[in-house]
């Protein structure tokens, strides 16, 4: 079975990932994890609600009577009409959730911080719903809700706005001289208490971090694996440019003795004419160039 490159290189890189694994591990610590006051506590950040539920309602319409009584009619009058308390409902929280009240609650808890909150809006679902989703109904129900990054905080914001915005009530009808019949009454259906909103996982940086930091030492790996390689592939070449030559070890031969050499090997033009005095004789030099007698009878 042929094995891939890259698994080659990771096996032969195996002591720089385990360190890798290491250092990859102890930053996920430190990215999700912090010491305070002796204590390991994580860094995700969490975000508390309070809500504070109020009732809408009026003497006129008790919600635990069945039936409503009939009135005597007078003449010259017209019908008593009872106002619509779940449009007033939407009113109401868009005057909690105004600078004027959260200017007040600011005043009795303390400066806003930009992880605070005060908002409120009608119920619309059954008591266990969400409001992210809402549901059909309509009801004269309000709700108070404080959010901070301290539980103790959101349920002081909500308590505290729900009590100014029943005691703000209370001093309008008394300057519009309201009688009892007519005024609206806030019932107080469910006190505050902190609640975790719920918001992305603590685990997510952490796994983030140790793999981008588990990665980087991947690449690293590789990288170190193609420099080795670029240097082994520019050694080969350099030898294989370079011819080996068997003779280089033997002392180089004098020039002199060389040209020596030649001389000895090659016959020159005088050596010709001496070899060839020597085979003619000194008396044969007659012979030479003389025509042979001629004989009679």
């Amino acid at each position: 079975m042929v094995v891939p490159g890259y698994l080659k290189v990771l096996w032969n890189s195996k002591w720089l990932l385990a360190v890798g694994v290491v250092v990859a591990a102890a930053a996920a610590l430190i990215a999700g994890y912090t010491i305070v006051d002796g204590r390991v506590q994580s860094r995700a950040i969490e975000q508390y609600t309070a809500e504070t539920t109020l009732l809408v309602s009026s003497p006129a319409s008790d919600m635990y009577q069945a039936v409503i009584p009939g009135q005597q009619l007078v003449e010259g009058q017209t019908q008593p009409e009872e106002a619509d308390l779940t449009s007033k409902t939407i009113l109401y929280a868009y005057i909690i959730s105004g600078t004027d009240m959260r200017h007040d609650v600011e005043q009795s808890v303390g400066d806003f911080a930009d992880t605070d909150a005060l908002t409120a809006l009608r119920r619309t679902t059954q008591p266990g719903g969400d409001e992210a989703f809402p549901g059909r109904y309509s009801l004269p129900i309000l709700a108070v809700m404080g959010a901070s990054l301290d539980p103790q905080r959101a349920e002081e914001i909500s308590q505290t706005a729900a009590d100014l915005f029943v005691a703000n009530m209370a001093a309008e009808q008394e300057k519009a001289k309201l009688p009892d019949s007519e005024r609206v009454e806030i019932t107080v259906l469910d006190s505050p208490s902190a609640t975790e909103v719920e918001g992305s996982n603590p685990a997510i940086p952490i796994v983030l971090t140790f793999l981008g930091v588990f990665l980087l030492f991947v690449v690293a790996a590789f990288v170190v694996a193609g420099v080795r390689g670029g240097r082994r592939r520019r050694t080969a070449e350099e030898r294989a440019e370079t011819p080996e030559d068997p003779d280089d070890d033997a002392p180089a031969t004098p020039p002199a003795r060389a040209e020596a050499r030649r001389d000895r090997r090659a016959p020159t033009e005088a050596d010709g004419a001496t070899e060839t005095e020597a085979t003619t004789g000194p008396d044969d030099d007659h012979l030479i160039g003389e025509p042979e007698p001629a004989h009679t009878a």
